[in-house]
């Protein structure tokens, strides 16, 4: 999705109606269970659409969990302009991306941390803030990781399998 790979996440929904397919084409010639195959279609359907639908969810409900994880973090330097670069991107009908569009390194550090900076060709680095205030200083500390995709993950595989579900349940009721 954006500059770092390794802080996308990946929802991809697979969907196999092959049993229903060979049950329905079984069926489908002998006018007997005409009413049973029709019923066969649209559940085909529901679970189809449902899939669609659940894929975008989960990935939506990632989107939520990162978002939140950032937020959660109230000393980071510019969490509002991090929580608003976290987008979902349509692939397919059923894959979607989870990540952010910040091309500048800062998502990596808010992850993953880093150790202390010091220039190596000046004197002192320069830096802009996120209210706009050029700072020089002769080094930047360590900063600590502030994790954000990882517990995003972790939540949203908890709950993907009742999303699906759900999305199946209410596309075939």
């Amino acid at each position: 999705m954006g500059t770092w790979e390794q802080l996308d996440t990946e929802v991809d929904v697979e969907t196999d109606t092959s049993e229903l397919d060979q049950l329905i084409n079984f069926f489908k010639d002998d006018p007997c269970f005409a009413p049973g195959v029709e019923i066969a279609e649209r559940f085909k359907k529901g679970i189809v659409e449902g899939s669609k639908k659940g894929a975008y969810e989960v990935a939506d409900l990632n989107r939520s969990f990162q978002e939140l994880a950032i937020a959660m973090h109230g000393n980071l330097g510019s969490p509002p302009k991090l929580i608003n670069s976290i987008k979902v991107e349509k692939k397919t009908e059923t894959n979607y991306l989870v990540g952010t569009t910040i091309a500048h390194f800062y998502p990596l550090c808010v992850e993953y941390g880093r150790r202390e900076v010091r220039p190596i060709k000046k004197k002192a680095l320069k830096w802009e803030t996120p209210s706009g205030k050029v700072v020089f200083a002769k080094r930047s500390k360590a900063s600590e990781p502030y994790p954000f995709v990882k517990p995003a993950f972790e939540q949203t595989s908890r709950e993907v399998v009742d999303v699906i579900k759900t999305e199946i349940y209410n596309a075939t009721k």
